[in-house]
């Protein structure tokens, strides 16, 4: 597995730096739109085998993909919880802003 993303890692490499910026462009342009046409499953199933790359190959400096989602419920009350945290700031700003103009 590693052996054959080497070989196509540089390959990649290869017309990248062979490639004008137009070019450059063009090639992630039909790249993405290239994602954008593939059933959901496979895109899942690349990132899986991408987190199974860095991890065979040991580079810290790339992060992997976390596929876990979070229950909608969940990120329903974490919005909720920011957007009361938000509220609260306003009022404590406007509450100082008219403890200063009482100083005047």
């Amino acid at each position: 597995m590693i052996r054959a993303f080497n070989k196509h890692y540089k390959k990649a490499i290869d017309l990248i730096e062979n490639a004008s910026p137009s070019e450059k462009i063009e090639m992630a342009e039909r790249i993405l739109e290239w994602f954008r046409e593939l059933p959901e499953e496979y895109l899942v199933s690349l990132a899986l085998f991408f987190n199974e790359v860095i991890d065979d190959l040991g580079d810290e400096s790339l992060e992997k993909i976390d596929l876990k989602v979070k229950k909608r419920k969940k990120i329903e009350e974490e919005e909720e919880e920011e957007e009361e945290y938000e509220e609260y700031e306003e009022e404590e700003e406007d509450d100082y802003d008219d403890e200063d103009e009482e100083d005047y």
